[in-house]
Protein backbone atom coordinates (compact mmCIF):
# COMPACT_ATOMS: atom_id res chain seq x y z
CA UNK A 1 0.00 0.00 0.00
CA UNK A 2 1.23 3.72 -0.79
CA UNK A 3 2.53 5.70 1.54
CA UNK A 4 1.29 3.92 4.63
CA UNK A 5 2.41 4.63 8.09
CA UNK A 6 3.00 2.37 10.74
CA UNK A 7 2.96 4.92 13.91
CA UNK A 8 1.53 8.38 15.16
CA UNK A 9 5.30 9.85 14.64
CA UNK A 10 5.52 9.64 10.98
CA UNK A 11 2.63 11.75 9.71
CA UNK A 12 4.60 14.85 11.04
CA UNK A 13 6.36 17.28 8.92
CA UNK A 14 5.97 17.90 4.98
CA UNK A 15 3.23 19.91 5.28
CA UNK A 16 1.84 21.81 2.30
CA UNK A 17 3.19 25.24 0.77
CA UNK A 18 0.27 27.08 -0.58
CA UNK A 19 0.97 30.67 -2.34
CA UNK A 20 -1.37 33.22 -2.25
CA UNK A 21 -1.89 35.92 -4.29
CA UNK A 22 -1.32 39.64 -4.10
CA UNK A 23 -1.67 42.62 -5.71
CA UNK A 24 2.21 43.35 -5.81
CA UNK A 25 3.84 41.13 -9.24
CA UNK A 26 7.46 41.55 -7.59
CA UNK A 27 6.92 39.09 -4.89
CA UNK A 28 5.50 36.35 -4.48
CA UNK A 29 4.16 34.88 -0.68
CA UNK A 30 4.03 31.54 -0.09
CA UNK A 31 1.91 29.94 3.06
CA UNK A 32 3.71 26.56 4.87
CA UNK A 33 0.65 25.10 6.28
CA UNK A 34 1.84 23.55 9.21
CA UNK A 35 -1.49 23.20 10.79
CA UNK A 36 -1.50 19.98 8.51
CA UNK A 37 0.44 18.32 11.16
CA UNK A 38 -1.73 15.13 13.31
CA UNK A 39 -2.33 17.40 16.05
CA UNK A 40 -2.86 20.32 13.92
CA UNK A 41 0.12 22.54 14.79
CA UNK A 42 3.76 22.62 14.23
CA UNK A 43 4.46 22.04 17.91
CA UNK A 44 3.71 18.62 16.88
CA UNK A 45 7.36 18.60 15.47
CA UNK A 46 8.68 19.94 18.89
CA UNK A 47 6.96 17.21 20.91
CA UNK A 48 8.33 14.25 18.40
CA UNK A 49 11.81 15.87 18.81
CA UNK A 50 11.74 16.43 22.72
CA UNK A 51 10.39 12.73 23.67
CA UNK A 52 12.54 10.99 20.80
CA UNK A 53 15.22 12.76 22.62
CA UNK A 54 14.54 11.56 26.09
CA UNK A 55 13.70 7.71 24.98
CA UNK A 56 17.32 7.75 23.49
CA UNK A 57 18.92 8.95 26.55
CA UNK A 58 17.00 7.17 28.62
CA UNK A 59 15.61 9.63 30.71
CA UNK A 60 12.10 8.78 29.61
CA UNK A 61 10.55 5.04 29.96
CA UNK A 62 7.25 3.27 29.37
CA UNK A 63 4.62 4.48 31.85
CA UNK A 64 6.13 7.38 33.15
CA UNK A 65 4.31 11.01 33.72
CA UNK A 66 5.36 13.87 31.70
CA UNK A 67 5.30 17.36 33.28
CA UNK A 68 4.99 20.70 30.79
CA UNK A 69 4.53 24.18 31.22
CA UNK A 70 2.28 24.76 28.43
CA UNK A 71 -1.02 26.38 27.51
CA UNK A 72 -1.53 25.71 24.42
CA UNK A 73 -0.31 23.68 21.04
CA UNK A 74 2.60 21.81 23.37
CA UNK A 75 0.47 20.39 25.19
CA UNK A 76 -1.74 19.38 22.90
CA UNK A 77 0.85 17.82 20.58
CA UNK A 78 2.17 16.11 24.05
CA UNK A 79 -0.89 15.06 25.01
CA UNK A 80 -1.18 13.45 21.99
CA UNK A 81 1.84 11.82 21.54
CA UNK A 82 1.86 10.67 25.16
CA UNK A 83 -0.93 8.95 24.39
CA UNK A 84 0.71 7.19 21.69
CA UNK A 85 3.81 6.42 23.27
CA UNK A 86 2.60 4.76 26.24
CA UNK A 87 2.76 7.99 28.53
CA UNK A 88 0.90 9.89 31.26
CA UNK A 89 0.78 13.77 30.33
CA UNK A 90 -0.11 16.69 32.59
CA UNK A 91 0.26 20.14 31.35
CA UNK A 92 1.35 23.38 34.00
CA UNK A 93 -1.22 25.65 32.87
CA UNK A 94 -2.47 28.80 34.40
CA UNK A 95 -5.83 30.90 34.39
CA UNK A 96 -5.62 32.79 31.00
CA UNK A 97 -4.87 29.82 28.60
CA UNK A 98 -7.73 29.55 26.36
CA UNK A 99 -10.78 27.24 26.92
CA UNK A 100 -10.30 25.76 23.42
CA UNK A 101 -6.91 24.72 24.01
CA UNK A 102 -7.42 23.31 27.93
CA UNK A 103 -10.33 21.38 26.08
CA UNK A 104 -8.16 19.64 23.09
CA UNK A 105 -5.30 18.82 25.84
CA UNK A 106 -8.05 16.90 27.92
CA UNK A 107 -9.14 15.25 24.62
CA UNK A 108 -6.26 13.26 24.73
CA UNK A 109 -6.98 11.59 27.80
CA UNK A 110 -4.06 14.17 29.96
CA UNK A 111 -4.54 16.35 33.09
CA UNK A 112 -3.99 20.13 33.97
CA UNK A 113 -2.92 21.52 36.71
CA UNK A 114 -3.59 24.61 36.97
CA UNK A 115 -0.57 27.36 39.02
CA UNK A 116 -1.01 30.09 40.86
CA UNK A 117 0.96 33.03 41.10
CA UNK A 118 1.33 31.85 44.64
CA UNK A 119 2.87 28.66 44.18
CA UNK A 120 6.57 28.06 42.80
CA UNK A 121 8.35 31.39 42.65
CA UNK A 122 7.27 34.06 45.18
CA UNK A 123 5.44 37.07 43.34
CA UNK A 124 7.11 35.68 39.85
CA UNK A 125 5.72 35.92 36.33
CA UNK A 126 3.58 33.28 35.93
CA UNK A 127 5.07 31.97 32.99
CA UNK A 128 8.34 31.26 35.60
CA UNK A 129 6.07 30.13 37.93
CA UNK A 130 4.44 27.71 35.92
CA UNK A 131 8.09 26.62 34.34
CA UNK A 132 9.57 25.74 38.03
CA UNK A 133 6.14 24.30 38.75
CA UNK A 134 7.09 21.73 36.04
CA UNK A 135 10.19 21.54 36.95
CA UNK A 136 9.33 20.13 40.92
CA UNK A 137 6.29 18.00 40.02
CA UNK A 138 8.41 15.89 37.77
CA UNK A 139 10.83 15.69 40.33
CA UNK A 140 8.83 15.21 43.55
CA UNK A 141 6.36 12.72 41.31
CA UNK A 142 9.49 11.07 39.67
CA UNK A 143 8.77 12.14 36.05
CA UNK A 144 10.31 14.36 33.78
CA UNK A 145 10.15 17.43 32.26
CA UNK A 146 11.13 18.32 28.62
CA UNK A 147 11.52 21.86 29.22
CA UNK A 148 10.68 23.60 25.48
CA UNK A 149 11.88 26.43 26.40
CA UNK A 150 15.57 25.83 27.47
CA UNK A 151 15.87 22.20 25.97
CA UNK A 152 18.54 22.27 22.35
CA UNK A 153 16.61 19.64 20.90
CA UNK A 154 13.70 21.81 20.43
CA UNK A 155 15.29 24.02 17.78
CA UNK A 156 17.47 21.17 16.57
CA UNK A 157 14.07 19.31 15.54
CA UNK A 158 13.11 21.90 13.64
CA UNK A 159 16.63 22.56 12.15
CA UNK A 160 16.23 18.61 10.83
CA UNK A 161 12.82 18.78 9.39
CA UNK A 162 11.05 22.39 9.12
CA UNK A 163 13.89 24.18 7.88
CA UNK A 164 15.11 20.72 5.90
CA UNK A 165 11.10 21.47 4.15
CA UNK A 166 11.12 24.90 3.61
CA UNK A 167 14.59 24.60 1.97
CA UNK A 168 13.46 21.75 -0.73
CA UNK A 169 10.17 23.24 -0.98
CA UNK A 170 11.13 26.76 -2.06
CA UNK A 171 15.53 26.54 -2.10
CA UNK A 172 15.09 30.64 -3.54
CA UNK A 173 13.73 31.40 -0.86
CA UNK A 174 14.22 35.43 -0.11
CA UNK A 175 12.56 36.43 3.12
CA UNK A 176 11.22 33.87 6.20
CA UNK A 177 8.75 35.10 8.55
CA UNK A 178 7.79 33.99 11.73
CA UNK A 179 6.70 34.61 15.56
CA UNK A 180 8.37 33.55 18.56
CA UNK A 181 7.51 32.34 21.87
CA UNK A 182 10.27 29.63 22.72
CA UNK A 183 11.99 30.89 19.79
CA UNK A 184 12.60 27.57 19.09
CA UNK A 185 10.99 27.54 15.70
CA UNK A 186 12.47 30.26 14.07
CA UNK A 187 15.64 30.03 15.74
CA UNK A 188 15.67 26.17 14.03
CA UNK A 189 14.24 26.28 11.05
CA UNK A 190 16.00 30.10 10.11
CA UNK A 191 19.35 28.11 10.87
CA UNK A 192 19.16 25.71 8.43
CA UNK A 193 18.20 28.21 5.98
CA UNK A 194 20.67 30.51 6.76
CA UNK A 195 23.06 27.66 6.40
CA UNK A 196 21.66 26.77 2.95
CA UNK A 197 20.38 29.96 1.26
CA UNK A 198 20.74 33.94 1.64
CA UNK A 199 17.34 33.89 3.19
CA UNK A 200 16.29 36.96 5.45
CA UNK A 201 14.78 36.03 8.71
CA UNK A 202 12.02 38.45 10.43
CA UNK A 203 10.83 37.71 13.71
CA UNK A 204 7.93 38.94 14.90
CA UNK A 205 6.11 39.05 18.21
CA UNK A 206 3.12 40.87 19.47
CA UNK A 207 3.43 44.45 21.02
CA UNK A 208 3.51 44.18 24.88
CA UNK A 209 5.93 41.26 24.44
CA UNK A 210 9.17 41.46 25.53
CA UNK A 211 11.63 39.59 23.59
CA UNK A 212 13.15 42.42 22.37
CA UNK A 213 12.55 45.12 24.50
CA UNK A 214 12.05 45.13 28.76
CA UNK A 215 8.79 47.59 28.38
CA UNK A 216 5.66 45.15 27.85
CA UNK A 217 2.32 45.49 28.58
CA UNK A 218 -0.84 43.14 28.88
CA UNK A 219 -1.70 41.41 25.15
CA UNK A 220 -4.77 39.01 24.15
CA UNK A 221 -2.14 36.80 21.56
CA UNK A 222 -1.80 32.97 23.18
CA UNK A 223 0.69 31.79 21.21
CA UNK A 224 3.88 33.90 20.68
CA UNK A 225 5.24 36.21 22.94
CA UNK A 226 6.52 36.82 26.33
CA UNK A 227 5.55 38.87 29.96
CA UNK A 228 8.33 41.62 30.54
CA UNK A 229 10.52 40.56 33.59
CA UNK A 230 10.05 36.74 32.76
CA UNK A 231 13.47 34.79 31.82
CA UNK A 232 13.65 34.54 28.52
CA UNK A 233 14.00 30.97 27.01
CA UNK A 234 17.46 30.01 26.37
CA UNK A 235 16.28 28.23 22.80
CA UNK A 236 16.10 32.33 21.15
CA UNK A 237 18.86 32.88 18.76
CA UNK A 238 18.54 36.39 18.00
CA UNK A 239 22.26 36.09 15.78
CA UNK A 240 20.09 34.33 13.39
CA UNK A 241 17.01 37.18 12.86
CA UNK A 242 17.57 40.19 10.48
CA UNK A 243 14.84 42.03 11.41
CA UNK A 244 12.03 41.73 14.19
CA UNK A 245 9.03 44.02 14.38
CA UNK A 246 5.60 44.00 16.40
CA UNK A 247 2.06 42.92 15.34
CA UNK A 248 -1.00 44.39 17.77
CA UNK A 249 -3.73 42.31 18.99
CA UNK A 250 -6.10 43.73 16.36
CA UNK A 251 -4.18 44.09 13.56
CA UNK A 252 -3.55 39.91 13.85
CA UNK A 253 -7.13 39.23 14.87
CA UNK A 254 -8.71 40.76 12.20
CA UNK A 255 -6.53 39.23 9.90
CA UNK A 256 -7.25 35.69 10.97
CA UNK A 257 -10.81 37.11 9.97
CA UNK A 258 -10.72 38.58 6.85
CA UNK A 259 -8.28 34.63 5.89
CA UNK A 260 -11.64 32.68 7.03
CA UNK A 261 -14.40 34.71 5.71
CA UNK A 262 -12.43 35.90 2.25
CA UNK A 263 -9.58 33.05 1.63
CA UNK A 264 -10.97 29.79 3.33
CA UNK A 265 -8.40 29.24 5.47
CA UNK A 266 -8.89 29.07 9.22
CA UNK A 267 -5.68 29.86 10.72
CA UNK A 268 -4.30 31.00 13.98
CA UNK A 269 -3.41 34.16 15.63
CA UNK A 270 0.60 33.69 15.09
CA UNK A 271 -0.39 32.73 11.42
CA UNK A 272 -2.38 36.45 11.52
CA UNK A 273 0.29 38.25 12.79
CA UNK A 274 2.52 36.96 10.10
CA UNK A 275 0.22 37.43 7.13
CA UNK A 276 -0.61 41.09 8.63
CA UNK A 277 3.42 42.05 8.55
CA UNK A 278 4.10 40.40 5.20
CA UNK A 279 1.34 42.99 3.84
CA UNK A 280 2.81 45.71 5.83
CA UNK A 281 6.50 45.12 5.07
CA UNK A 282 5.76 44.78 0.90
CA UNK A 283 3.67 47.60 0.73
CA UNK A 284 6.72 49.60 2.27
CA UNK A 285 9.36 47.84 -0.02
CA UNK A 286 10.29 49.96 -3.19
CA UNK A 287 8.95 47.92 -6.26
CA UNK A 288 11.53 46.58 -8.23
CA UNK A 289 11.73 43.57 -11.71
CA UNK A 290 13.12 41.27 -9.60
CA UNK A 291 10.54 38.69 -7.94
CA UNK A 292 11.61 37.94 -4.46
CA UNK A 293 9.91 35.10 -2.59
CA UNK A 294 8.49 35.22 0.87
CA UNK A 295 7.65 32.14 2.71
CA UNK A 296 4.94 32.70 6.26
CA UNK A 297 4.89 30.17 8.72
CA UNK A 298 1.46 29.03 9.49
CA UNK A 299 1.78 27.83 12.96
CA UNK A 300 -1.82 26.78 13.74
CA UNK A 301 -5.34 26.69 12.52
CA UNK A 302 -8.11 29.05 14.17
CA UNK A 303 -10.01 25.88 15.80
CA UNK A 304 -8.15 26.61 19.15
CA UNK A 305 -10.09 30.46 18.96
CA UNK A 306 -13.38 30.53 18.31
CA UNK A 307 -14.29 31.58 21.36
CA UNK A 308 -12.58 34.84 21.22
CA UNK A 309 -10.73 36.30 17.96
CA UNK A 310 -13.60 34.56 15.84
CA UNK A 311 -16.74 35.56 18.41
CA UNK A 312 -18.52 38.51 17.31
CA UNK A 313 -19.14 39.18 20.74
CA UNK A 314 -15.69 38.60 22.25
CA UNK A 315 -14.13 40.88 19.87
CA UNK A 316 -16.97 44.16 20.49
CA UNK A 317 -16.40 43.56 23.83
CA UNK A 318 -12.20 44.19 24.08
CA UNK A 319 -13.12 46.52 21.18
CA UNK A 320 -10.88 44.77 18.98
CA UNK A 321 -12.72 44.84 15.57
CA UNK A 322 -11.37 46.90 12.63
CA UNK A 323 -12.79 47.76 9.60
CA UNK A 324 -9.78 49.55 8.21
CA UNK A 325 -7.81 46.15 8.26
CA UNK A 326 -9.31 44.11 6.63
CA UNK A 327 -9.99 46.90 4.02
CA UNK A 328 -6.29 46.95 3.66
CA UNK A 329 -6.07 42.99 2.97
CA UNK A 330 -8.61 43.42 1.08
CA UNK A 331 -6.39 45.89 -1.54
CA UNK A 332 -3.40 43.54 -1.21
CA UNK A 333 -4.38 39.82 -0.65
CA UNK A 334 -6.42 39.44 -4.22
Amino acid sequence: MHNVKDNLRDLIGNTPMLEVKTARADWKIYLKLEYFNPGGSFKDRTARALIEAAEKSGKLKKGMTIYESSSGNTAKALAMLSAERGYKFVAIVDNHAPADKLNSILAYGAKLHFCAEKEGDKGGHLVDVRRNMAKKLAQDCNGINLDQYDNPENPLGFYKTLGKEIFEQTPDIDYLVGTIGTGSSLSGTGKYLKENSKVKIIALEPEGSSHFSPHGHGYFISGPGYPAGAVLPKNINSSLFDLHDYVSDSEAFNTMRFFAHKKGLLVGDSSGMVLYYAMKFIQNSPQTSEIKKMVLIIGDSGESYLTHAFSDTWMIENELLDNAVTEKLASFYI
